[in-house]
């Protein structure tokens, strides 16, 4: 059998854990996986050389007793065809070095995922769900993996769920700086929406929002994008994926690899022309009466257009509705670490916009009145590759109504590679050439805002 042994909370007590194996499994093979952001592949990668029926999954820290062995072997010898595999009950986990004195209600803010795995149920990749773990593209949280795969064949399988006196699951809390409990109320809805998301519907009718996605060597990050695009409770869209001349081998493997879904366009430009083309080219391609901006590195909570939608029919003649998103700042491991929760103002006007440079995502416009405005200006500063969130809510603000839903729907990746964070010093520049001071920096100083926008 092979079991792997997980990262987790504590990667340096892996040894540990596999030394448990060793003891109690004789014939395992295990496989210590050492970062995170590999686990999926590597799961990938063995399951797809394994004969082995069954397989077992560990965390960093978890530890086999003697009986275990007993256990599984009487689990395996009584399991249905139905049933994908075992979870051990979590009113039932014990930790420490005797099961009887430490058994104990689990602490854990989240679940920890099954602990042994029909392998052919998780390779078979049926209904349009991914054959096997998804890799770090597919689900850049590598910690929730076990999790994302349960909740998929929970729509096809069951799950047995036994007690455990053998298997001892290490239950020593998260650092305060990963703010673990926060982090799984914000990726819990996506992970169970886009579980359970079914084969795209066939489109019956014009769509409600058009979702503009603009790209430009982004491709190691569109899956995610996209996949929140699927897992919305609204069905009434499109998506628009324009490729604004990208040379990366992972957008252009992307492209080849759509997901089978009519609603899906992608539009590609064999050079780079700027985001305002690009946002321009889709606004005239639009079938729906609202645009939507997703940037590629970003995605949506669930209920996102359900919230917007419900916002526009609530508030008449409005240009754009607009709500609070989740920042999560990537580390140079490309780990995404949770800021917390960003309100918007409640209302937006060219003096706050300008002068307080706030991130406002999501944003929805309204088609009509953004083309009567001519889209988004050409002759903006920086050729329309900077600030032209900014710059297109000034000026729709300055003429029409803009609504604010109090709701956190858009979640935002703060990254150092990002166009704006390149370029740290221009925001004063932009925002002075609209002021008719195209020279001024006053003194190199920067706004305290300029650093918000991708």
């Amino acid at each position: 059998m092979l079991v792997f042994i997980l990262p987790g909370l504590y990667p340096h007590l892996s040894e540990n854990t596999a030394a448990s194996v060793k003891r109690t499994l004789i014939y395992a093979f295990t496989i210590v996986i050492p970062s995170e952001e590999e686990t999926g592949a590597i799961m990938n990668d063995a399951l797809a050389r394994t004969n082995d029926p069954w397989f077992m999954t560990l965390f960093a820290g978890d530890a086999l007793l003697p009986q275990a062995r007993i256990e599984m072997e009487r689990w395996l010898t009584t399991n249905s065809d139905r049933s994908a595999g075992y979870m051990i009950n979590q009113g039932a986990i014990t930790n420490g070095t005797s099961a009887a004195k430490n058994r104990r209600a689990s602490t854990s803010p989240m679940p920890r995922g099954p602990v042994l795995w029909r392998t052919k149920y998780v390779m078979d990749g049926q209904n349009g769900q991914t054959s096997g773990f998804a890799a770090k593209d597919q689900l850049p949280f590598q910690k929730y993996v076990l999790i994302d795969k349960q909740l998929q064949l929970s729509t096809r399988y069951e799950w047995t769920e036994v007690d455990s006196e053998g298997i001892l699951y290490d239950q020593r809390a998260a650092p305060a700086w990963m703010k673990q409990t926060e982090e799984w109320e914000a990726l819990f809805p996506l992970l169970q929406a886009g579980a359970q998301a079914s084969q795209a519907p066939i489109a019956v009718r014009p769509p409600l929002v058009t979702i503009g996605l603009c790209t430009y060597n982004d491709g190691a990050y569109l899956p995610w994008a996209v996949r929140s695009v699927l897992a919305q409770t609204s069905a009434d869209w499109e998506l628009i994926i324009y490729d604004d001349g990208s040379t990366d081998e992972d957008t252009a493997n992307y492209r080849r690899n759509l997901p089978p879904d009519s609603r899906i366009k992608l539009v590609r430009q064999e050079a780079n022309t700027g985001k305002w083309r690009a946002l321009n080219q889709i606004l005239n391609m639009a079938a729906a009466p609202w645009l939507l901006e997703l940037d590629a590195d970003d995605w949506l909570a669930p209920r996102a257009l359900e919230f917007l939608l419900r916002g526009a029919a609530e508030e008449q003649q409005t240009a754009v509705i607009y709500a609070n998103h989740v920042e999560w700042l990537e580390r140079t491991n490309q780990q995404l670490v949770l800021q917390g929760v960003k309100a918007a103002p409640s209302s937006l006007s060219p003096g706050v916009l300008l002068n307080d440079a706030s991130a406002v995502a999501p944003r929805m416009f309204n088609v009509s009145m953004l083309k009567q405005l001519r889209g988004w200006d050409h002759q903006a500063f920086y050729d329309g590759r900077l600030y032209e969130d900014i710059g297109q809510l000034m000026k729709l603000s300055s003429t029409y109504k803009l609504h604010h839903v109090p709701e956190a729907l858009y979640h935002r990746r703060l990254r150092r590679s990002s166009m704006t964070h390149r370029h740290p010093g221009h925001y004063m520049l932009w925002k002075n050439s609209l002021l008719g001071k195209p020279h001024a920096l006053e003194n190199g100083h920067q706004s305290k805002g300029q650093n918000t926008h991708e």
